[in-house]
């Protein structure tokens, strides 16, 4: 098996929770709730080893720093507001696949060929459905590991 085989299995596997967090934002989208937006960079007290990473453990930092993740891409899902929450496997698949789609654009490297891994931030049935989340953001990082420096390619 590839490595894209392999590592599309564990797509996911830095997704972080949404649900209980009191959002003050009005933006519609599980990357607005942590204020990410394409290019940030951030720590996490839970490091990359953790399969999941929490709202209250995530610290947006200067990317020339260290820092475990960068959110290479923002993309909303094309249900409509009042759509039926379409459940997470529908959701983690559309993120999936927009995250490796967008990936070379900003890496400029293709994800087979590159030392990163990609995990999601989407919005679960509670954002859905409360709040009209329909965005989802991208994020690079190296398992067990810190990154320095912005991975955008030039």
């Amino acid at each position: 098996m590839g490595r894209r085989g392999v590592l599309l299995a564990g797509i996911a596997v830095l997704a972080v929770i949404t649900s209980g967090c009191d959002s003050q934002t009005d933006k519609a989208g599980a990357s607005t709730l942590f204020h990410l937006q394409t290019g940030d960079c951030f720590k996490s007290s839970a490091g990359t080893s953790a399969r999941t990473v929490e709202i209250k453990d995530v610290t947006t930092v200067p990317c020339s720093g260290s820092h475990e993740g960068e959110v290479f891409a923002v993309a909303t899902h094309p249900a409509a507001r009042d759509a039926a929450y379409p459940g997470d496997d529908a959701v983690a698949d559309f993120a999936s696949a927009e995250c490796l789609t967008r990936f070379p654009a900003y890496t400029g490297a293709s994800y087979d060929n590159s030392d990163l891994q990609v995990a999601t931030v989407r919005p679960d049935h509670d954002s859905w459905v409360d709040k009209g989340d329909r965005e989802v953001a991208c994020v690079l990082y190296q398992q067990g590991s810190t990154l320095t420096g912005s991975r955008r390619k030039a």
